[in-house]
Formats: C-alpha cells, structure tokens, sequence
C-alpha cells in the first residue's frame, strides 16, 4: 500500500480519536484514543499491521525531530531553571528509563510474538 494512503489511515484514526474525546469528554487527548482504536482494530484484524506499518515507522524513525524544538525552548525558559532540583530530576531519570524498559520489553514480546506467527 502506498505510504501516503497509510499516513492518511494514521491520520483519519487521529481525528477520529479527537472527534470521540470531544463528543463523549473523555479527558485524554485525542491521539491516544486513535491509537487505542488502531491497536483495538489492529488486535481483530480488522485493520491489517501491512495498510500502516511503513508509515508508522517512517514516523518513529523521525519522532525526536519534533520533540528538538519544544526541549531547546522549555532549556532557555527562565522559568525552568528554578524547577531543576533533585526531585525533579529524580522523576524524569526514573520516568525515561521505565519509558525505556517498557518500550523495549513490548517490541521484544511483539517480536517474538511475530515469530512465532510466521511459524
């Protein structure tokens, strides 16, 4: 399937996400209740992992280039360096690795899962 059809799949489950948050005020963004239903539609085989999966990495390999300018303006805040203490510090080293770990223990189960389905 070409990419730009798959970006266009990504895109209608996030608006369709956006669109269920608002109608039924759920408080959680938009993107994340598309992507609950993509991996809902994906789990029933009802969406094939082939329609989405060159997009979707296309877009995780090119995920930290948006994060680069939110980081370079929240580091020249001068509001900012007051909240750099031990605490807060503590948190976000501790919040990065558990990130971490959960990424990485979830494309290992998904590996060996897609192993064993290609048996």
């Amino acid at each position: 399937m070409p990419g730009l059809i798959q970006i266009l799949i990504l895109a209608i489950f996030l608006l369709a996400g956006n669109l269920v948050a608002a109608f039924f005020r759920i408080p959680l963004p938009g993107s994340v209740l598309g992507m609950v239903m993509l991996l809902s539609l994906l789990v029933l085989n009802i969406v094939k992992l082939e329609w989405v999966e060159r997009a979707a990495s296309f877009q995780i390999k090119h995920m930290s280039l948006m994060f680069i300018p939110f980081v370079i303006g929240l580091f020249l805040s001068p509001y900012f360096i007051p909240l750099l203490d031990f605490h807060f510090i503590f948190v976000l080293i501790v919040s990065s690795f558990s990130c971490l770990l959960g990424t990485a223990y979830s494309v290992q189960w998904f590996e060996q899962f897609r192993r064993r389905s290609n048996k």
